[in-house]
């Protein structure tokens, strides 16, 4: 090895580890850059970047529809910095002025004025930045069981919040007006701002909504004026708003409320860590059991999200996990089959599934809702490998569909009505007729 190279070598070191010095950035290591051939490659091009050579070598995983040169600039991006919309990204690797997102397994990696995959992050000068912080396009009082969480603190009301943007691109998404737009599609930082904090008004209007700021260190008292015991970050995606979701997730803790995440699961295993110790229970929507379904349907990969799970286990974090049933896409019963195997497998027989009835919307209206016999089956199917708290949504009505049984001594403990707990006969967490203990958090 000639000493130029060994001098290329100790000096992308040293700034490397310079560079990674801000917190929750990661860098590209010296060893690695060695590994991949990096410094050599680039030395061999005649001065070419070495970035380049990591572009080319990264293009298989790159994200096929990030949005070159679209980040926003001039007056919009100084209206955003003044508002306190934006903040700078955590979990992310400095590639010279080219940055590369790793909160997600989009990996997006961008060059100076382009944006993310989820449409929330954009490079602006060499600094990758959020767009999503302290700006919600929407946020309800919602019954902790529309999440849906039926083992955790039944009969609570959540504050739920969302800004714009997704990690995925799902033909079926219920909630595509936001998580499809931009941040600045959904806001607007012309105006005098309003911020939200008690007392609260009676209500907001759409142009209220779009100026309106919601800053973590408000969110908890905001919660607590409208009674509620924890905070859902929910409705689109908390990966993609993930600083904001962090540091209001630190918040609420510091105030002694609960934190919920309701997610896809598609999230990076270190960003994943660093968000969940602030996290009391999760909803995580296992979309399928199948790579190619995934990536027809979500635009996104199956791995990363069962890896999720078994983190999620890990810490000991309670969560539940849904599964929409999309006729032609997700209702083969032999690919249920092998999803509930893996739950009860990987998970444990008491880990809560939802089977989720689908309804025709956004790109999929061409289909008819799922048969509800389709549902039943895949039920059947789930209790049938193990599993003991298994049920039914989008299906008022339907007899045993929302109902938690005792596994013990066959007892229904818990009865709902869509989203209203009808009846609840458990004490202390225990079933009363057997004294078996029921799965959950329920104080």
């Amino acid at each position: 090895m000639n000493g130029k190279f060994k001098a290329q070598r100790r000096a992308f070191g040293k700034r490397a580890k310079a560079e990674g010095q801000k917190s929750g950035q990661r860098v590209f290591s010296r060893r690695a850059a060695i590994g991949l051939g990096v410094a050599g490659a680039a030395s061999l091009a005649g001065g070419a970047s070495w970035f380049d050579f990591f572009t080319r070598w990264r293009e298989a995983e790159m994200p096929a529809d990030i949005f070159k040169g679209d980040a926003p600039k001039g007056e919009l991006w100084e209206l955003w910095r003044r508002r306190g919309w934006v903040k700078e990204a955590s979990h992310h690797l400095k590639l010279g002025r080219n940055v590369q997102c790793k909160v997600c397994p989009n990996n997006c990696l961008l060059a100076p004025g382009d944006r993310s995959h989820c449409r929330n992050k954009v490079n602006c000068d060499g600094i990758l930045y959020t767009l999503a912080y302290a700006n919600p396009c929407t946020f309800h009082v919602d019954p902790v069981e529309k999440k849906p969480l039926f083992h955790f603190l039944p009969g609570s009301r959540t504050f739920s919040l969302a800004t714009s943007g997704c990690v995925f691109r799902c033909l079926n998404c219920q909630n595509w007006e936001i998580s499809q737009k931009k941040p600045e599609e959904t806001k607007d930082a012309h105006g005098p701002e309003l911020r939200v904090q008690p007392p609260l008004p009676a209500g907001f209007t759409l142009s209220q909504m779009a100026r309106l700021s919601l800053f973590p260190e408000d969110a908890p008292a905001v919660a607590k004026a409208l009674d509620c015991p924890s905070i859902a970050y929910t409705y689109s995606e908390p990966t993609a708003f993930y600083e904001y979701t962090l540091d209001t997730c630190k918040a609420a803790r510091e105030h002694k409320l609960k934190n919920i995440v309701v997610s896809c699961g598609s999230i990076e295993e270190r960003a994943a860590r660093a968000l969940y110790q602030y996290v009391d229970a999760a909803h995580v929507d296992l979309k399928g059991f199948d790579q190619n379904i995934y990536t027809k349907l979500n635009s996104g990969k199956l791995q990363p999200i069962l890896n999720t799970l078994k983190t999620l286990r890990d810490l000991g974090i309670w969560f539940e996990i849904i599964n929409l049933v999309v006729p032609t896409y997700t209702d083969e019963i032999d690919t249920i089959r092998r999803m509930c195997a893996w739950i009860s497998k990987e998970l444990g027989p008491d880990q809560p599934l939802h089977f989720s009835r689908f309804h025709p919307q956004h790109k999929l209206t061409y289909l008819t809702p799922t048969p509800v016999e389709t549902l039943v089956t895949a039920r059947n199917v789930a209790r049938s490998e193990g599993l003991r708290y298994v049920y039914i949504g989008n299906v008022p009505g339907l007899e045993d569909a929302e109902t938690t049984w005792c596994p013990n001594c066959k007892q229904a403990v818990i009865e709902r009505d869509i989203y209203a707990v009808t009846s609840f006969r458990l004490t202390n967490g225990k079933c009363p007729s057997c004294g078996n203990k029921i799965a959950g958090v329920w104080t």
